[in-house]
């Protein structure tokens, strides 16, 4: 960070370019606390315009009473009460903010930030009136808020929605509750994966880590107009733990951001998993200590790649997933393995969002309510391809011999056709041919192929013998999504 243009007191004063969290720490050492409580306050406002708020020090809005700062994030509007004292924040501190928000429109928030903490009677009192919310902010969330400004809109907002919606004060304090799963089923795939074990929902596979997944068909987003490009859209997402992630697919299912024929492998060394369909996804994130129990040398973590369609576009989401505790971390009371996590539950260390759309959309609603719900870290920005979406290679022929089947059920006849296959990568530079022209790199250690036939045939007939006829490969900015064209 350059150059913040704040004035403090000369013994907390730091050179241009410190952060605002390291103004925050010398402020914790100063010794006039009334001082330190105007210059807290200015640290604030400085937070708030970095996260793009209209703030407004000592504002006029609740006259006669005086309040220390006014917010507005579009039609979000925040009144803002400041507290660094020894005492914790109690209910007299709550009711003057009350008396402050009734004299201001029923649209403004309360927001009290308490560097002490809140006493348990104001908590209850805030749950108590969360008609008119009132949110909290601790030591913890201003720390956090400093650190990283941007995070400031989706912190507020998820707060709200806590206190609102389920009647809870999540302070940064506490140790977040993992939040139940949603109740309602994930839809059903309509494509079945059929391996020599017969109907299942994910296939275990000879392969590794490779930034490629495999999608059963490939949009085209410059298909739609005729002059122009797509664009992209990169969403770093805030979630630490296989419960978010679970929430997250949930989350995208219900804004109707998904498609029953999502794409998935889970990669590990020398080994990965793959599945179509949300619902099987989840239960491969449930069996991952019996899926990783007989791996030689398994890594410390696991690699999902992710593909599915949304808005007329294709998205890919990765996540980077702590490996399985083993058994004995975990005691028979089923408490957390000391990692901060309970029992079964694990840590994620990377996750995001990348889209390809056909352009900019003029109705961004489905994306914005996406951004506040999983409080996506930092800015997003729509960015335009600087190359044709999809890249084309067509092949000789190359023969292959299928490992398991994707198979399509005719919801009228009832009968089965093999729409796709799933196959032994032969064709990278570790396969036991050339690599052939045109094959695309980031398939590399993927160690298998999906492939999806050109021309279905019934399950009952199948043919003397397949081969690959093209590779259709995209880019987002985190993978390669490929369609492997067979036929037969």
């Amino acid at each position: 960070m350059t150059d913040i243009p704040i004035e403090l007191q000369d013994d907390v004063s730091l050179a241009p370019g410190s952060s605002l969290a390291d103004l925050f720490s010398r402020l914790s050492a100063a010794d006039n606390p009334h001082a330190r409580g105007k210059d807290f306050e200015k640290l604030l406002l400085r937070a708030l315009e970095l996260a793009h708020f209209v703030v407004e020090l000592d504002p006029r809005m609740a006259q006669p009473r005086q309040t220390d700062l006014s917010a507005r994030y579009g039609e979000r509007r925040y009144l803002l009460e400041c507290k660094w004292q020894k005492a914790k924040a109690d209910i007299d501190v709550l009711g003057a903010v009350y008396d402050r928000l009734e004299r201001v429109s029923s649209s403004v928030v309360g927001v009290i930030i308490s560097v002490s903490g809140f006493t348990k009677a104001c908590l209850d009192d805030v749950v108590q009136r969360r008609r008119r919310p009132v949110l909290l902010l601790d030591h913890a969330d201003v720390l956090g808020a400093l650190r990283d400004p941007a995070s400031l809109p989706g912190l507020l907002q998820s707060k709200q929605d806590a206190l609102i919606t389920h009647g809870r004060v999540h302070l940064g304090a506490q140790r977040p509750p993992v939040p139940s799963r949603p109740s309602r089923e994930l839809p059903k795939g309509d494509l079945v994966v059929r391996s020599d074990r017969g109907d299942v929902p994910y296939v275990s596979l000879p392969g590794g880590f490779a930034s490629a997944v495999f999608a059963t068909s490939l949009t085209d987003v410059d298909w739609s107009f005729g002059r122009g490009r797509g664009v992209c859209l990169d969403m770093p997402i805030r979630a630490y733990s296989t419960e978010d992630l679970i929430r997250l697919v949930h989350g995208m299912d219900e804004l109707g951001l998904s498609s029953p024929r999502p794409t998935w492998t889970l990669q590990q060394n020398d080994t990965s998993w793959f599945g179509i369909g949300a619902r099987a996804l989840v239960q491969a994130l449930d069996d991952a200590s019996a899926r990783t129990a007989a791996l030689d040398d398994p890594h410390h973590s696991e690699q999902l790649v992710y593909c599915d369609t949304a808005l007329d576009g294709v998205y890919t989401l990765t996540a980077s997933i702590s490996a399985p505790p083993q058994l004995s971390h975990t005691d028979a009371d089923g408490d957390d393995d000391g990692a901060g996590l309970p029992a079964g539950v694990r840590h994620l260390l990377h996750c995001q969002l990348s889209f390809q759309l056909p352009g900019t959309p003029l109705d961004t609603t489905a994306l914005q309510h996406l951004r506040d719900r999983f409080g996506v870290t930092g800015n997003a920005y729509f960015r335009h391809l600087d190359t044709a979406a999809v890249r084309i290679t067509w092949l000789d022929r190359q023969p292959v011999d299928p490992m398991a089947t994707i198979i399509e059920r005719d919801p009228y006849t009832g009968k089965e056709f093999v729409v796709g296959l799933v196959v032994r990568d032969h064709y990278s530079v570790n396969g036991d041919h050339a690599v052939l022209e045109g094959w695309p790199l980031e398939l590399q250690g993927s160690g298998f192929l999906v492939c999806s036939l050109s021309h279905h045939h019934l399950v009952s007939e199948p043919p003397e013998r397949y081969w690959l006829e093209a590779v259709h490969t995209a880019h987002t900015s985190d993978l390669a999504v490929t369609t492997i064209r067979a036929d037969w």
